[in-house]
């Protein structure tokens, strides 16, 4: 889905599995070549391995037990989460400087994407006061956490689509008793695909921010700034 009167132009890329580290060092390059206009607000779509994060927030009583997966502390809001197989990842590379600033919104943007789409499934998504991600009645089915640097965002939304929530029994998510995650799958009792959940989600993103997401390969975006830094060396 296009739309000639979109006020932005920006890409979505859909990566597949990729580990944590070299996502989030991907991310890191695409913020400073995001700053100085090399690339447009990007949307990026993958999956990781197993993994647990801790954001700012992060209070040592919620890692549980002995993680059987990587721990990586990191700076966006939020506390300690887990990343898996069958979770659709979506990091928002976006110039916030040009959509007013406003953290909150940016926020309340993602998660209404996510509830639009849960919606298409029959799927009743909503905010809960207090907390941030997307809640299906008093479970949580998605997570939002982001960093800013120089009001570029990255990080992003992690959200249960086929994941296997028995891995969150290591953690208290964000908080919270794990067994108030739940998935998709748990819900209405089938799948639904990475790739066709992300390509929903960057339909009903394009009216939310007002943009014209265009696909682009990794190996594009990859191009683009190896040429910059390239420039920039010489």
């Amino acid at each position: 889905m296009t739309s000639k009167n979109a006020r932005f132009f920006g890409w979505k890329a859909f990566l597949g599995n990729r580990p944590y580290q070299a996502a989030l060092e991907w991310q890191r390059r695409m913020v400073r070549y995001r700053y100085n206009g090399t690339l447009r607000d990007t949307l990026l779509y993958l999956e990781h391995p197993h993994v647990i994060t801790v954001g700012r927030d992060h209070s040592h009583e919620n890692l549980l037990q002995t993680a059987p997966s990587e721990v990586h502390q990191i700076n966006r809001g939020g506390g300690v989460t887990y990343h898996g197989p069958g979770q659709l990842m979506v990091y928002p590379i976006f110039d916030l400087g040009r959509r007013g600033k406003d953290l909150r919104h940016f926020v309340s943007d993602l998660e209404e994407g996510i509830i639009q789409v849960l919606f298409s499934y029959g799927l009743p998504g909503a905010r809960k006061p207090g907390y941030t991600g997307v809640w299906v009645a008093e479970r949580k089915i998605a997570s939002v956490g982001i960093a800013v640097t120089q009001w570029i965002s990255y990080h992003g939304a992690a959200i249960n689509l086929t994941t296997d929530l028995e891995r969150f029994k290591a953690i208290n998510p964000c908080g919270l008793p794990p067994e108030i995650m739940t998935s998709t799958s748990k819900e209405l009792g089938q799948d639904i695909g990475l790739e066709e959940f992300a390509s929903r989600l960057s339909d009903a993103y394009q009216i939310i921010f007002d943009t014209d997401f265009e696909k682009i390969e990794l190996e594009e975006l990859a191009e683009i700034i190896r040429a910059e830094e390239s420039t920039q060396s010489l």
